[in-house]
């Protein structure tokens, strides 16, 4: 779209826009191997910078070793929001890993 053709939303609609995020991501997984696993989210916020943070555990479901390669967000709907590639290893041991993940929704400059 060129810029003569753009539309300014203001500082309110950006921030409606995070704080609806935040409120419709409803859960995560992660990849080990071929296999996914679901995470529930442990606490999501809207920080001060406009950054969005959504934290949950990946566990000691996976027995051993494990490395995880992905990580993923969804909404309420199942719908994937999110994902990203990651190289996490987590030893085998009975506790998990707490993951924090920050983004935020920007309004691109011309």
């Amino acid at each position: 779209m060129a810029a003569n053709n753009a539309i300014t939303i203001t500082a309110a609609a950006l921030k409606a826009m995070r704080e609806f995020a935040r409120d419709n991501i409803s859960y995560a997984r992660y990849r080990v191997g071929s296999d996914y696993y679901r995470a529930e989210i442990e606490s999501k916020e809207l920080l001060a910078d406009g950054q969005i943070s959504i934290t949950f555990v990946i566990d000691h479901t996976v027995a051993g070793d494990a490395t995880v390669s992905q990580i993923q967000l969804f909404n309420r709907d199942g719908v994937l929001w999110a994902q990203k590639s990651v190289s996490i290893t987590r030893r085998d041991v009975q506790e998990g890993i707490l993951y924090r993940c920050r983004f935020t929704i920007i309004q691109p400059t011309a």
